[in-house]
């Protein structure tokens, strides 16, 4: 085996570790921006860091009825202010 030979294999696996950690990302994230995390995944799986810079880049929406709205956050009372008496 000649070493450029070795090269393109290790950046070819590098390639494909980062591009199904996006896709990873990109399905976790999804729904903190009122996507389907479904939906996301593969567009991840098919696009790669393409999918995820898109993601990112689109405006959020609020979550549907029925998709994870009713669980809240349980730090969001952290960030609340104080009620006035």
């Amino acid at each position: 085996m000649d070493t450029p030979t070795l090269v393109g294999t290790g950046f070819l696996i590098l390639g494909a570790v980062v591009w199904v950690v996006c896709a990873i990302y990109a399905y976790r994230m999804a729904p903190t921006f009122g996507r389907r995390a479904g939906t996301w995944g593969v567009l991840g799986i098919i696009f790669g860091p393409i999918a995820l810079m898109v993601l990112y880049v689109l405006p959020k929406h609020k979550p549907e009825a029925g998709h994870g709205s009713r669980h809240e956050d349980p730090r969001a009372a952290l960030y609340e202010r104080p009620k006035k008496r």
